[in-house]
């Protein structure tokens, strides 16, 4: 299940990689992404809170390409955080027209391409990023990597959510609406 919660950034992104750093994350990359949403004829994933994504990703040169399908948000769950099943795959970077031309022979279409530069941190158990998303902005996404990471997890949604509006929507529908 993935677990993630995401901020509207309102402040010098190089101060908030700064807070970041003193609550112990620590910079690993800094990537390039390119999103491919694919959904059917008649969008049956995305009109049921439902995503096929394939991301091509890279960082400090190393490129990588991963598909993943991610189910509905489950109900009830506040603060922001979003909890939803995830299920990926690695394909080999070389492969990657060749995953976009089956996903479309069964019948996908490649509907939307989003690009983001992103600031890769973790901590023990726990992922940030820094999203520069054009034209929409810059959005700190905190995501659990182990449930043994929920604690602090919790206290980084409080603590962040009192300086920055915190995002239900994913990076798609943001795109799809502006």
């Amino acid at each position: 299940m993935e677990r993630e919660v995401k901020f509207k950034v309102t402040m010098d992104p190089l101060f908030l990689e700064e807070e970041l750093s003193r609550d112990g994350f620590a910079r690993i990359a800094t990537c390039l992404e390119e999103d491919l949403y694919f959904d059917t004829a008649g969008r049956l994933l995305s009109s049921s809170d439902q995503a096929l994504r394939l991301r091509r990703r890279e960082c400090n040169g190393v490129v990588s390409v991963r598909l993943t399908y991610k189910g509905p948000r489950l109900k009830g769950v506040g603060g922001g955080v979003k909890i939803r099943e995830e299920v990926e795959l690695e394909v080999k970077p070389e492969e990657h027209s060749q995953a976009v031309s089956l996903l479309r022979s069964l019948g996908f279409n490649d509907e939307w391409r989003l690009f983001k530069k992103r600031v890769l941190m973790v901590k023990k158990g726990l992922e940030a990023s820094i999203d520069y998303f054009e034209p929409l902005g810059v959005f700190l996404e905190i995501e659990v990597k182990d449930e043994d990471a929920m604690m602090e997890f919790e206290r980084l949604v409080e603590k962040y959510s009192k300086t920055f509006p915190v995002i239900g929507e994913t990076y798609l529908e943001m795109y799809v609406k502006h």
